[in-house]
C-alpha cells in the first residue's frame, strides 16, 4: 500500500513540530547561558578591579609575597590583578591629540599635536594627453 500525500504531509508536520520545539529549547538555553556569562564576566571584572586598587592601595604597607603567604592566594594572582588595576589608570591620564586641538591649549605637548602628518604618497600622473592629466595638475597646484 503506497501512503498518500496528506499522510506524507502529515508525518513531516509531526517530525517538524519535534525538531522546532528541540530547536527553540536549545536557543532559548543558549540565550539564558549567554546572559548569565556575560553578566557574571562583568561582575568577575568588577571584583578584579577592586581587588586591584585595594593591592595599590595597600602596597606600602604589605608587599605581595607576604599577602601570598598569609592568604594562601598565589603571587601570580596577586601580581596580575595589581597590575591590571595599575593600566587602567595610567591609560586614563593620557590626553588625545585631538582633544588637545579642540582646547586650544598649549603646554609642552603643542608642538608635536600641531606638527603636520607624513603625506600620502601621490598616485602616479597619467600619461600625456589624457583627460585626467589636466584635472590632476590642476588639483595639485
Amino acid at each position: 500500500m503506497v501512503t498518500t500525500d496528506e499522510e506524507i504531509a502529515r508525518r513531516l508536520e509531526k517530525t517538524d513540530a519535534a525538531r522546532s520545539a528541540r530547536r527553540q529549547r536549545a536557543a532559548a538555553t543558549v540565550g539564558e547561558l549567554a546572559r548569565r556569562h556575560t553578566e557574571l564576566a562583568g561582575q568577575l571584572a568588577d571584583l578584579e578591579r577592586e581587588l586591584g586598587e585595594v593591592l595599590t592601595a595597600a602596597g606600602d604597607v604589605i608587599d605581595l609575597p607576604e599577602l601570598a603567604a598569609v592568604t594562601d592566594v598565589p603571587a601570580t594572582d596577586l601580581t596580575h590583578w595589581r597590575d591590571q588595576a595599575a593600566r587602567v589608570v595610567r591609560g586614563g591620564k593620557r590626553k588625545r591629540p585631538s582633544i588637545a586641538k579642540k582646547s586650544g591649549s598649549s603646554g609642552k605637548d603643542s608642538p608635536e599635536v600641531t606638527a603636520p602628518r607624513a603625506t600620502r604618497p601621490t598616485a602616479p600622473a597619467p600619461e600625456a594627453g589624457s583627460d585626467g592629466g589636466a584635472a590632476l595638475a590642476a588639483a595639485s597646484s
